[in-house]
């Protein structure tokens, strides 16, 4: 029985703003998830933006202080700050800083903000904060790029003593979701239609979010066109033959290192101990033997109850600490 060869796919695409759909069909059975599922990780997870890292504001010490003359206080001065998107002319020139210098009574956008030249902001509406009469604000904003979310107290930037470091959100792309379905071809039914729906906060367009995907899944998988690296395994000795008088005695197995196979996650330690003790690069339980208390203590975050917690964990698994 003849049957109907799959066509080449085609390609549909649909941008509205900040928003795109984009439609792959007909593909072989299985390959919309193939194709769906790490283009929308790499998405989320991997495409370069740009975001605030830090923040000066005058008179101003810690996050928790109120600002004279200013209806927010710094915490919510600094969410809405996290809410600009800025635009590099030229990405990968460094760090740009963003300034203001307003008196009340004003209500301040991020069109009021004074930027280098090579910068835009995206979203010139976005609230800032409200002065009151005799308000006044200073401020200087320092944007980063980077990629993914990064922790303040994980960066620490700081361009000044007084500075506030703020949580990073690099990403640009906001949300994906995509759909497999069925389509035909002909008197083919077992084909699949991938729908891929993309939305960025609009320093890219969803088209150049899902170009930059593609190049990134490409050139991981481009890894695996390379000629592998051999590793043969050196062939062991055979074993006399047992003589008549003399059988031969079962071989005793080498014992196995302690702890080799276990991970720190086997160990049921807390959350916070496991990061302690990772950020320490302690990654398997062998590695974790292998130090003794007293050079245990010496990683950031562990102290008395950390260490008797280790031990106990350690116990359970018929494990002991050096000396």
């Amino acid at each position: 029985m003849e049957t109907t060869k799959t066509k080449a796919p085609v390609f549909n695409a649909r941008i509205d703003g900040n928003y795109g759909e984009f439609v792959l069909e007909p593909l072989e059975r299985g390959f919309g998830v193939t194709l769906g599922n790490p283009l929308r990780r790499i998405l989320l997870s991997s495409i370069p933006g740009t975001a605030v890292t830090s923040v000066y504001i005058e008179d101003v010490l810690h996050e928790f202080s109120t600002i004279p003359g200013v209806k927010e206080d710094a915490i919510q001065l600094i969410l809405n700050l996290k809410e600009l998107v800025v635009r590099f002319a030229n990405p990968g020139t460094g760090p740009k800083t963003l300034t203001l210098r307003a008196s009340g009574p004003k209500v301040i956008y991020a069109r009021d903000l004074e930027c280098p030249p090579d910068a835009e902001v995206v979203n010139p509406d976005q609230y800032i904060a409200t002065l009151e009469e005799k308000g006044k604000l200073v401020m200087e904003i320092r944007v980063d790029e980077g990629v993914g979310y990064v922790p303040a107290e994980k960066h620490g930037i700081k361009d000044r003593i007084s500075s506030i470091p703020v949580d990073a959100l690099y990403s640009p792309v906001r949300r994906v979701a995509y759909q497999v379905e069925d389509t035909r071809l002909g008197q083919r039914t077992d084909l699949d239609k991938l729908t891929l729906r993309i939305w960025t906060n609009g320093a890219v367009s969803p088209m150049d979010a899902l170009q930059q995907a593609v190049a990134i899944l490409r050139e991981q998988l481009g890894y695996f066109d390379q000629s592998p690296v051999m590793r043969v395994e050196p062939k062991s000795a055979p074993a006399p033959a047992p003589t008549a008088s003399a059988p031969a005695a079962p071989a005793a197995a080498a014992p196995a290192p302690r702890g080799v196979g276990l991970t720190l996650d086997d160990l049921g330690l807390t959350t916070r101990v496991l990061h302690n003790l990772k950020e320490e690069g302690i990654e398997s339980v062998e590695s974790l033997l292998a130090l003794s208390e007293k050079e245990l203590r010496r990683v950031p975050g562990i102290g008395d109850r950390s260490l008797q917690e280790i031990k106990d964990c350690l116990a359970q698994h018929g494990l002991v600490m050096k000396d």
